[in-house]
């Protein structure tokens, strides 16, 4: 059972997530609650916890110096953030401080829950899968002796849960040492003469015959212990082994020197860059910008937890812009096994805007314009903003801009604008206890009364009535 700690300064959050979210479907058990990170620190000290559940915004101590804190002195603890803000670069520093999954107040609707909970079981899984200890299977040789061929060979997959039948009827034949280092990584060695080399050839033909798998033939293990070459291996499939792999490509030759290499440290501020790029829609019809932005973020050579987390964030961001104009929905598959995957998706996600945008009368320069300018109206929504204001920010005339918007997004500026505004009120109306002059003026509205008379005729509620509302529905 995992066991989970919710921290939020929010009492009405804590307890609508402990009551409502389907927790023991997903083998999880909600063991405490905390206001403030100070709190939940002093939990996590004194209590066995396996997922944090942490609010960025609290006072005492923000969820930020939470879990810098909680990867200093709990580190097995996996960490998913909840938070009202839909800044990247803000959710891209939960990311790298090691959130596995983030998580928008806005979208905690309830035919969401099962969604949200199951994504971080699955990454909880995935995570424990690669942290296994390395297991020697039966009949190998002693793990404390040292090699004494050079040469070695490595089954690797990105299939999760590959079929190993043949793999272990070769080994009992022809591999002098087997060693299972993880459910997606087999190491061999092999003796000389004829049953060598006939060896070598079965799993040549292995590897070619099965699509799950890659066999990497590896030199300079000669003189090593098994568990640093294992090691070695282990952290090849789980870092570059991501970008590397290719279905096409069976047999890969590699020296364990190379493989000791291949780690590169993550840059955070140069990685924030990149991602931030994605946001501009100008890769969506620019073939050299979109292989740029690409080859860019392979060279990052990110952790493929990190890389996972980061494209996920961005997703639910593109989503947010395609939504805009149509029925688009932009998702991140999980899980992503290695970059062929990753680059496919990017495609897939190209072709989905492309299309959604497409349908509009206009170049795909005019098109992007105007989505750059609804992604500011997200980005800005407590600014007061004006169409003459951003009609010059994307380099068009008022009059122009105002028929493109219309025409694009479905609807006139003021009304798409009021529109995102209030919704966002509500949002914060059914997650958080703020006074309704704070939700006005984090949604544009300076007049209160002006912004409640608003609220009333787009819900046909008072901002404190539709709280209410909200309030009784989720009792019942």
């Amino acid at each position: 059972m995992i066991k989970v700690l919710v921290v939020d300064d929010d009492k009405l959050v804590r307890k609508g997530l402990i009551s409502v979210m389907p927790w023991q479907d997903f083998e999880m058990e909600v063991i405490g609650e905390a206001n403030n990170g100070a709190k939940a620190l002093e939990f996590l000290d004194n209590h066995e916890v396996d997922l944090l559940l942490t609010d960025l915004e609290m006072p005492v101590m923000s969820g930020m110096e939470l879990m810098r804190l909680v990867r200093e002195r709990h580190p097995e603890v996996y960490i998913a953030v909840l938070t009202l803000h839909q800044d990247f670069e803000f959710i891209q520093e939960a990311i790298r401080l090691g959130a596995i999954d983030y998580i928008a107040k806005v979208q905690l609707e309830k035919e969401r829950f099962e969604e949200v909970l199951g994504r971080i079981h699955r990454r909880i899984t995935e995570q424990e899968g690669r942290l296994r200890k390395l297991r020697i299977l039966p009949g190998a040789s002693g793990p404390d002796e040292f090699f004494v061929t050079d040469r070695g060979y490595a089954l690797l997959t990105v299939v999760r849960d590959p079929e190993q039948g043949a793999v272990v009827e070769w080994a009992v034949r022809y591999a002098e040492r087997f060693a299972e280092l993880g459910r997606q990584v087999l190491f061999f060695t092999l003796g000389g003469g004829e049953k060598g080399e006939e060896g070598l050839d079965e799993l040549v033909r292995l590897a070619s015959a099965d699509a799950g798998w890659t066999l990497i033939r590896l030199k300079g293990i000669q003189g090593r212990m098994p568990s640093e070459v294992y090691d070695q291996v282990r952290r090849y499939c789980e870092g570059e082994f991501f970008y590397e792999y290719d279905p096409a490509v069976k047999v890969m030759d590699r020296s364990l020197s190379v493989l000791a290499q291949s780690v590169n440290p993550v840059n955070d501020d140069l990685t924030l860059t990149v991602m931030v790029q994605w946001l501009s829609p100008g890769w969506i019809y620019r073939e050299g910008m979109f292989q740029a932005n690409l080859q860019e973020l392979k060279e990052l050579r990110l952790p493929q937890a990190e890389l996972s987390g980061r494209l996920y964030v961005l997703a639910d961001r593109l989503d947010q812009l395609a939504g805009k104009t149509g029925t688009t929905r932009i998702r991140l598959p999980a899980p992503l096994n290695s970059w062929f995957e990753v680059e496919a998706w990017f495609d897939g996600v190209r072709e989905q805007l492309r299309e959604e945008w497409g349908r509009a009368p206009y170049s795909p320069e005019v098109v992007q314009s105007v989505m750059t300018a609804v992604s500011m109206l997200h980005e800005e929504l407590d600014q007061p903003v004006t169409a003459a204001d951003i009609a010059r920010r994307v380099s068009m005339s008022r009059s122009y801009f105002s028929q493109c918007f219309k025409e694009i997004v479905g609807t006139n500026f003021n009304a798409y604008l009021r529109r995102i505004r209030l919704d966002q009120a509500k949002h914060y109306l059914r997650n958080t206890t703020k006074t309704v002059l704070w939700i006005a003026q984090h949604v544009g509205y300076e007049d209160e009364k002006y912004f409640s008379r608003s609220f009333r005729e787009y819900t046909g509620l008072l901002p404190s009535e539709y709280r209410n509302q909200s309030d009784q529905d989720r009792e019942g």
